[in-house]
């Protein structure tokens, strides 16, 4: 998967969208038949370029429940000041360490 799906979305719509303009322009096709043409390439390469965000997205983000690091170990969370102070707080009322 590339980097820049978007920027392939974009190459591949201006490069398909040329040859439909071409097509109509040589009179191969109508220009009613290029426009639904043109239509069409848009609706699909923006669909596969959302797609395309999603896994470039997947990969960089860690997912809220039951996250795990690349080797698959489970992520556990820091202890914050917060934590320590209430530790610290608890051990003084229970009278532990």
């Amino acid at each position: 998967m590339s980097r820049y799906p978007l920027r392939i979305a974009g190459s591949i719509v201006g490069a398909l969208t040329a040859i439909v303009s071409g097509l109509v322009g040589s009179g191969l096709i109508t220009t009613d038949q290029g426009n639904a043409t043109t239509g069409v390439i848009t609706g699909l390469v923006t669909l596969l370029a959302a797609f395309g965000v999603v896994i470039s997205a997947e990969r960089k983000v860690t997912p809220l429940v039951d996250p795990r690091t690349r080797q698959g170990a489970p992520l556990v969370p820091a202890e914050t000041a917060g934590d320590t102070l209430y530790r610290a707080a608890e051990s003084r009322e229970t009278g532990r360490a």
